[in-house]
């Protein structure tokens, strides 16, 4: 089976500045760049809650556990989140307040 074809930076840009200028900008702004950074799925990022990626401090966690119920294939799995990711989560958090 070939890999899945995926965005280059001028494309993730573009995607980007088109999210940017509709509604709830700030939520798929971080919901792309969770399935573009971390390669999580839609349904994952849709089954997420604040207490899977925001620590009893309100610190972006490094991983997200995903149990098997909310993966494809029902196998539980961790996603690493990158620098960037974190910093674009902890900026979406503030919104929240």
């Amino acid at each position: 089976m070939p890999q899945a074809r995926t965005l280059t930076n001028k494309e993730l840009r573009r995607v980007l500045d088109y999210v940017a200028s509709r509604p709830h900008a700030a939520r798929n702004r971080l919901v792309l760049l969770m399935t573009h950074w971390a390669g999580m799925r839609v349904g994952e990022v849709a089954a997420l809650r604040v207490w899977d990626v925001l620590g009893q401090d309100g610190a972006v966690k490094a991983e997200i556990r995903l149990d098997a119920q909310r993966t494809k294939g029902k196998h539980a799995r961790t996603v690493f989140l990158g620098d960037k990711l974190r910093k674009e989560i902890a900026a979406y958090a503030k919104t929240l307040d």
